[in-house]
């Protein structure tokens, strides 16, 4: 794997800084079970913003790794019967009749009166986690997708076309920054990309 641009340490320590500072100033580490509607709205909308940075971060790692070329496998035959093979298991079918479930949402009827109070805020938190567990195996993703963005290459399938984020100007200044960069450094990192087989 190739040593990552100076760029790229920085927007990720500048991407991750702003995904720590949000959950931490919203209290999400203290796991609190109930949180209002305003905080949640606010929150959700911080780390939507900052969940396209951080994929066009791991997309722009993915395309600085260096692979060794793709093998093709040999085929197997899933059906083919070898030695050592455990015995086949036998299907099990229930007779049992399966327990009813709650009402789909739409015979419940109209909601005209929204709810009020708090909400609960274990979905935020769940969603703040993840994004902490994707930056802290942030490489490993990286690869992981540049295995896809090489079998893509392979198969020719079109480039992917960058736009660039809408609303750059209100974000803080250092994101701002990682982000209009971001732009520019996939466009110049995707001109080499052959172009799509339209046979």
């Amino acid at each position: 794997m190739t040593q990552f641009s100076d760029f790229i340490i920085h927007a990720y320590k500048t991407i991750a800084r702003a995904v720590a500072e949000a959950g931490v100033n919203a209290d999400l580490f203290k796991q609190p079970e109930l949180i209002s509607k305003t905080l949640k709205h606010r929150v959700s909308a911080e780390l939507k913003r900052l969940t396209v940075l951080l994929r066009r971060l791991i997309f722009l790692m993915a395309l600085q790794v260096e692979l060794a070329p793709l093998v093709t496998r040999p085929a197997r035959n899933y059906f083919e019967k070898t030695d050592g093979e455990p015995k086949a298991r036998k299907a099990f079918f229930s007779v049992l009749p399966v327990p009813a479930g709650e009402a789909p949402d739409f015979l419940h009827g109209p909601i005209t009166v929204p709810t009020r109070g708090p909400v609960p805020a274990a979905p935020l938190i769940a969603r703040w986690e993840a994004m902490l567990d994707t930056l802290k195996h942030a490489r490993r993703r990286a690869k992981c997708l540049a295995r896809t963005i090489q079998r893509w290459k392979a198969e020719g399938e079109a480039r992917p076309y960058i736009t660039p984020i809408p609303r750059t100007y209100a974000m803080p200044a250092p994101l701002g920054l990682v982000s209009g960069a971001l732009t520019v450094q996939l466009t110049q990192a995707l001109r080499d990309w052959p172009p799509a087989d339209t046979s």
